[in-house]
């Protein structure tokens, strides 16, 4: 505190704390004292002085002793002022620090909240909208382009997630050019912020990403990081079908010489992994992250040769990493006609006698199984025509992708 902010009430109060001082003598006792002093000592004034050029003598000592007790009442008082008002800026300075802890406190603990409201955001379904689909469809399509990412899950594999870009942003983008996968890949990837989601930041690929025809081509630094372990290879290999499958055929992984890139773990130059085709037909079950959150995601990439041995395989429990979304108690038979798979519970089931979410990740785990075969599903038996969206009076419409997550939480703006 300077001292152009002490006020008139504050120096009173800072004198009168000054101790008093009485003198008890009488007047006589005073005089006698004053004349022991040889204070009257001096010869009186006369006529003849001015003759001897004798004057008075006069006692200097007193005068000398109140003007150094002025001059000290100067200093100290000073003194004693500036040592309140260090006082004052300590405790100033104390309660600013207390103050700045207590908003750093604040401002972590809103951080974390934001962090646990984003995960939030990647819940199994929107409790706020009562939308329980987390696919997306192709009626969402319309204003938004589709951009896929496999992200690195806590199983040590890849979890597929889609996120609907609004062409607005794609214009604002790339122009009235249309990105090919590749293009939208180089530059969505790096703001792809997948810690806000709850898993840790895979994208973008160490090195460089480009595509020929078909082909979509990873040249890879000699310090590449995805052969540390053999579960580490075996990530690396799943997101790229999750992240380019629907664009490309295959993925060619180079060195920087352009020739086959050999892993260490693998000890031999690889070859060109398959995007689409049989190798890719998996089927869904429920994969649940560290912090609560519920995706569908494929069996570790467990691959079947027909719609209905994948889908009867979901019946069945192999892990205890990933669990059937078939509810409990319920069976079905499975027949496949061109397009269209029919799954037909064996006794009518009323989907509102279940838990909502769990009957929601049934229906979608069984059609995104089926579009990895390019077949929609039709189902009967089912009290409900029409439930969450869908119409089970016909033929269920193909998911273009999993896991749904938001552009406006995961892309940077």
């Amino acid at each position: 505190m300077s001292h152009d902010k002490w006020e008139d009430k504050k120096i009173e109060d800072l004198l009168e704390k000054v101790p008093k001082i009485h003198d008890q003598r009488s007047k006589q006792d005073v005089f006698n004292r004053l004349k022991e002093d040889g204070l009257f000592d001096d010869e009186p004034l006369s006529t003849n002085n001015h003759n001897t050029g004798q004057s008075r003598k006069f006692k200097w000592v007193p005068i000398a002793v109140s003007i150094a007790a002025v001059f000290l009442l100067a200093i100290l008082i000073p003194s004693f002022i500036n040592q309140y008002s260090s006082t004052d800026s300590v405790e100033e300075s104390a309660s600013t620090e207390v103050s700045e802890a207590r908003d750093m406190e604040q401002e972590m603990k809103s951080s974390e909240s934001s962090a646990e409201e984003s995960s939030a955001d990647m819940a199994i379904f929107n409790a706020e909208s009562g939308d329980l689909r987390t696919a997306v469809y192709p009626e969402e399509l319309v204003g938004n382009t589709v951009f896929k990412l496999g992200l690195a899950s806590d199983a040590a594999d890849s979890l597929p997630v889609t996120v609907l870009i609004p062409n607005d942003r794609i214009q604002q983008d790339f122009g009235d050019i249309t990105p090919t996968g590749v293009e939208l890949y180089n530059h969505y990837a790096p703001l792809f912020m997948e810690s806000a989601i709850g898993f840790s930041e895979y994208h973008p690929y160490a090195g460089t990403i480009t595509e020929l025809g078909d082909q979509v081509i990873h040249t890879l630094p000699n310090d590449q990081p995805y052969d540390i372990a053999p579960a580490s290879l075996t990530t690396y290999f799943a997101t790229l079908i999750d992240t380019f499958g629907d664009s490309y055929e295959e993925a060619a992984l180079l060195n920087q010489e352009g020739s086959a890139f050999e892993f260490s773990e693998v000890g031999e130059p690889s070859t060109p992994i398959a995007l689409v085709g049989e190798s890719t037909q998996y089927n869904y079950f429920r994969h649940t992250q560290t912090d609560g959150t519920t995706y569908l995601a494929p069996n570790f990439r467990e691959a079947f040769s027909t719609v209905e041995e994948a889908i009867t395989a979901m019946k069945e429990e192999t892990n205890d990493i990933y669990q059937s979304v078939i509810l409990p108690n319920i069976d079905f038979e499975i027949t496949a006609k061109g397009q269209i798979a029919t799954v037909r519970f064996t006794e009518e089931i009323d989907l509102d006698a279940f838990d909502q979410v769990q009957a929601m990740q049934m229906i979608e785990g069984i059609l995104l199984t089926a579009a990895n075969f390019d077949m929609q599903v039709q189902f009967e038996n089912i009290v409900q025509t029409e439930w969450q969206g869908f119409s089970f009076t016909e033929p269920l419409p193909m998911p273009v992708g999993a896991n749904e997550v938001s552009y406006w939480t995961v892309i940077q703006q």
